[in-house]
């Protein structure tokens, strides 16, 4: 599996050293150039570039924004919207962007989809609807309503993540998984999560900012991961200098390594 972590300014310039791949997330190429220049080598390097749709992120791009992002960073991947915990609405947008959009982006470019819904047969629907509809690419989201409820008794994130292992589990069990198109890990809720998918080959990769995060506040990763999550998102640390906690940050970042072999 390749892994790639969204890193702040400060280390970007560890983006080829640590990441199989660059994750590139667009409401952060207009505002800072640094960001810009860096996806702009990264592909004249012929790096795999995955560019994300910004639902986590909370920034709700037009659709012409995010067709003038694909032009300028020209993505292997980009995410079409979705919509948290929607199905309805997650195909709608699928369907438009394979219909409407596909034909308009530049050579080499392929769509993504993310499976969503309230439960556990509205993903894997969304996930069958998404074969039949000609997708390729298709990711799992780390953060579903459907996971809580699988896993009650856990809650929180350990209801994520085994929630998302479960699914990814059904999918395989009932010979639903195409395992000859690439599938993609959308973030984590507990990094030792990859530890399970190590058999399963047609994950292609995944991406997660935790490592950074955690080492940011000063703490390793434990030999069998952690039961927290950090506060803060990436943006609270995009401009923030933090030479001081390199040592931990990179510590995490081979720990994670250390998970998916």
């Amino acid at each position: 599996m390749k892994i790639s972590h969204e890193l702040p300014l400060s280390l970007m310039h560890y983006g080829y050293e640590w990441n199989d791949y660059d994750y590139c997330l667009p409401h952060l190429i207009d505002k800072y150039e640094q960001y810009r220049l860096y996806f702009q080598k990264a592909k004249l390097d012929k790096r795999f570039i995955i560019m994300d749709n910004g639902l986590f992120e909370g920034i709700e791009h037009t659709t012409e924004d995010l067709l003038s992002k694909i032009n300028l960073v020209r993505p292997n991947i980009f995410i079409v919207p979705d919509a948290w915990n929607d199905s309805a609405l997650t195909l709608v947008n699928a369907k438009s962007w394979m219909m409407n959009y596909k034909s308009q982006l530049p050579e080499g470019v392929e769509l993504m989809a993310v499976c969503q819904g309230k439960d556990i047969g509205e993903l894997i629907t969304t996930y069958q609807t998404l074969l039949d509809l000609g997708y390729k690419y298709i990711a799992f989201n780390h953060s579903s309503i459907a996971y809580q409820d699988m896993y009650p008794e856990y809650k929180g994130l350990k209801a994520s993540m085994y929630g998302r292992m479960e699914f990814i589990r059904r999918l395989v069990a009932t010979n639903t998984i195409d395992k000859n198109i690439y599938h993609h890990l959308l973030g984590a809720s507990l990094p030792q999560e990859y530890m399970a998918y190590k058999e399963w080959t047609f994950i292609k990769s995944g991406d997660t900012s935790n490592p950074i995060l955690v080492g940011a506040e000063g703490i390793r990763y434990e030999d069998g991961g952690i039961d927290w999550k950090p506060k803060h998102k990436l943006e609270h640390y995009f401009e923030k200098d933090l030479s001081g906690q390199i040592e931990d940050i990179i510590f995490n970042v081979n720990k994670f390594k250390q998970y998916i072999k």
